[in-house]
């Protein structure tokens, strides 16, 4: 669906600067044509983890079959088989993803057919327009650039013809889907080879935006062409602070169940809609400095549970929360998007650890979170706080898996000492000046 809420939230100078240049440089006239990646750049998700929509669709595959596996189990399973066994022709695709299944579970034509396309139906409900990724593509749309969008994903291209339109991309010129180019999935060159074909234009005169290093800002540079890099929100949330990290070392086994479907979600939307921008992790602080955030994810998911508090301190939190003028205003946006995007779909899974980032905020706060309430507690309460505050112990989390030094790598081979590069914060702006390729 097409984002148009705007968090209720002041951005940072550094936030502002990087949008304002991101915005110009699309907008230039030395462009006659920008492609975007679809994937984290045009279109984000309002769940964390991968898994999420096909924890939904449990019960419908259950209604299909009588194997003991779960849909999730197979439906990974099956995801990773179709990589490997397809990566030199055209990748993972879901009628490939399906086949595998339907051989597993014993389905018949007709029940994959019906899991299939209610994974269609998921996935189109639970697409939203990425906020910064629209502006950029409104403003490529306005500037007369011709648009190719990318669209790495298994879904067939009717299936994202149908995401583009719901998300407000359908005035995008060109669809570029790499299942349809049949090679090697890791061939970065043709697929930016395809991108330019669809463009029409020379490489100097083509834009590409995207999130991965290698394949969107590499590539592209090292032919010809000039690149924007916009990280994704789910990496840039998990970086931000230990929040993410505590809640995964408390569910290492579990933390892919339905059960946990609504703190997905939580830190889907937290990650959506306040990441989207990007915003650099602030010393002392798991909350980026910022009491909007901390309201929003803390007291926010506290909230849409209806919970009560653990303890007397946990009150007196919630309270200290609400009684601060933009943590509040988070605590009430997070509650309206939480509606908003899962109304009929996690009620009946429960709202289990929807209080663990305020257990957190309680038990194991940053020096500068608890800084921004001091003169709203008792200075005994705020005493015995500080001195209850302990390390967390922290599980790894990774969005994605990322290639080691891989910035590194890329600032060695294309911008050795005299080059001039511009990066800001978690998004990246490279410009290649006087030098040929």
């Amino acid at each position: 669906m097409e984002n148009t809420f705007k968090p209720h939230i002041t951005l940072t100078r550094e936030q502002t600067e990087l949008r304002e240049k991101m915005l110009s440089e699309v907008s230039k006239s030395d462009y006659k044509a920008v492609s975007f990646r679809l994937t984290d750049t045009l279109t984000v998700s309002p769940f964390s983890e991968y898994e999420d929509i096909f924890l939904l669709m449990e019960e419908d595959f259950d209604d299909l079959t009588t194997v003991k596996k779960g849909f999730t189990e197979l439906r990974t399973a099956a995801a990773e088989a179709a990589e490997k066994k397809y990566c030199n022709s055209g990748g993972a695709t879901a009628e490939r993803i399906y086949d595998i299944i339907a051989k597993e579970a014993k389905l018949s034509p007709f029940g994959k057919d019906k899991l299939m396309k209610r994974e269609f139906e998921l996935a189109v409900h639970f697409t939203m327009a990425r906020g910064l990724g629209k502006e950029l593509f409104d403003a490529a749309k306005r500037t007369k650039k011709k648009i190719i969008i990318v669209a790495d994903t298994i879904y067939p291209r009717n299936v994202i013809v149908r995401m583009l339109s719901a998300c407000g991309y359908e005035q995008a010129d060109e669809l570029v889907v790499p299942s349809e180019l049949k090679g090697s999935v890791t061939d970065h060159k043709a697929l930016y080879d395809a991108v330019l074909a669809k463009a029409g234009v020379a490489p100097a005169k083509l834009l590409h935006i995207g999130g991965d290093v290698e394949a969107d800002v590499e590539t592209p540079i090292m032919n010809g062409s000039r690149a924007l890099l916009l990280s994704g929100t789910i990496p840039l949330m998990a970086r931000s602070g230990r929040l993410r990290g505590f809640v995964q070392a408390k569910h290492i086994y579990d933390y892919d169940k339905a059960d946990y479907l609504a703190l997905h979600g939580a830190f889907g939307i937290y990650a959506a809609y306040l990441f989207d921008i990007p915003v650099s992790k602030s010393p002392q602080s798991d909350f980026c400095a910022n009491e909007y955030m901390l309201g929003f994810i803390v007291g926010g998911t506290a909230r849409i549970t209806g919970m009560r508090p653990a303890d007397k301190f946990q009150t007196k939190l919630l309270a200290a929360l609400s009684e601060n003028p933009e943590a509040l205003q988070g605590m009430e946006d997070m509650e309206k998007l939480f509606h908003f995007h899962f109304d009929g779909h996690l009620e009946k899974y429960g709202f289990k650890d929807c209080d663990m980032p305020l257990r957190f905020f309680a038990e194991h706060s940053a020096a500068g979170d608890r800084a921004i309430f001091q003169s709203r507690l008792d200075p005994t309460d705020f005493a015995g706080w500080t001195e209850r505050t302990k390390e967390p112990k922290l599980a790894p989390v990774h969005a994605r898996k990322v290639k080691s030094s891989i910035t590194a790598k890329l600032a060695d081979k294309l911008f050795p000492p005299g080059t001039k590069v511009r990066n800001i914060a978690d998004a990246m702006l490279v410009k290649m000046k006087g030098r040929s390729h």
